[in-house]
């Protein structure tokens, strides 16, 4: 695979899908590889690893609650979406476990995340534009006003609808019936299984939506049916890659494997840590990208002509986009 014109060792990629380590916890042979002889842990069910995420992630989601609605510090907000996530990577993880109430499915989740995820959105854009200006020149700081204006009231709004989502029937409906769950849990006949024998089967093909993206096909070009890297791309070459909508919807696929994986992490000891920490490096580094990207759709819509009235936040931005643009290709050459 491909990203930033580094190319990917696909054969590792292969490897780990073929070759999935069994977890940790599970009869193995010993050490010595003598037959006959095997580990006597108890093997851990699908059904106690289902229901134990589930219920840490729901516990994790609802603790940040009240915190959100009293708005006092922006992490609480970010807490929150972090549990919802995760709440909602178990369920896709463990769907074919998992027997859960028509109130608590994962689209119900996944509707009291996106109104989250608008308000965190402008607490992300405050906190670039707050890590900008002290480089701004006092001219270009006070230009910036009307954006700060603006600012506050898309927050207030969508303040209001976060709260009214988190008070509303619907929440309260889903926090209830994901407890209940939880204290007596509905699960499919796999169940009862050992992680060993349907980990595999389970975190396979999320690694292989993964590898399959099309976004690591951006910045190359296909000769004889295989992609090569486009080089020595100009800013502006960068930026028009930065804009497409499959390198967004590559970095939350990312995100979402790499939650995945860490779902099930402590099963495989530490045979994970080196792709977690990988994965992390790439999604960080695609975030830095999205949020460059974040950040000037809303000036553009907080102040006309922005980037002319903007000249020195204009060049800090494409500084930034191509600095990331760089980290990603190292991320992709270290992986």
């Amino acid at each position: 695979m491909v990203f930033g014109g580094i190319v990917f060792e696909h054969g590792a990629k292969v490897k780990l899908r073929l070759n999935w380590p069994a977890p940790a916890g599970i009869e193995l042979p010993n050490e010595r590889g003598r037959s006959g002889e095997q580990s006597m842990t108890q093997p851990v069910s699908l059904e106690v690893l289902a229901t134990t995420a589930i219920g840490t992630y729901l516990s994790k989601m609802t603790r940040s609650q009240k915190a959100v609605l009293k708005d006092r510090d922006p992490e609480d907000l970010h807490q929150m979406r972090v549990g919802l996530r995760r709440l909602r990577t178990a369920m896709q993880v463990f769907e074919p476990v998992l027997i859960l109430p028509k109130a608590a499915q994962e689209s119900q989740v996944a509707a009291v995340g996106r109104k989250l995820g608008r308000l965190r959105d402008l607490d992300v854009i405050t906190e670039l534009l707050q890590q900008y200006l002290p480089d701004l020149p006092p001219a270009e700081a006070q230009a910036l006003t009307p954006g700060f204006q603006y600012l506050q009231r898309r927050r207030q709004r969508a303040l209001k609808q976060v709260k009214a989502v988190l008070k509303g029937d619907r929440y309260q409906r889903l926090k209830t019936r994901l407890k209940t769950w939880t204290q007596a849990p509905a699960c499919s006949a796999l169940a009862p299984l050992s992680a060993s024998t349907v980990l595999p089967d389970l975190v396979g093909p999320l690694l292989s939506r993964l590898w399959l993206h099309p976004g690591w096909l951006i910045a190359t070009a296909i000769q004889q049916g295989q992609p090569q890297p486009l080089f020595n791309l100009d800013p502006e070459a960068i930026d028009g890659y930065v804009a497409q909508p499959t390198l967004h919807s590559l970095r939350k696929q990312v995100k979402r494997v790499r939650y995945q994986l860490q779902l099930v992490a402590d099963q495989y000891g530490d045979r994970l840590n080196a792709e977690l920490t990988q994965l992390q490096a790439l999604q960080e580094t695609l975030g830095h990208l999205q949020d460059g990207l974040v950040l000037a759709d809303f000036l553009g819509a907080a102040i006309p002509h922005w980037q002319t009235q903007l000249p020195t936040l204009k060049a800090q931005l494409a500084h930034s986009r191509n600095q990331s643009w760089g980290n990603g290709k190292r991320c992709k050459a270290a992986t």
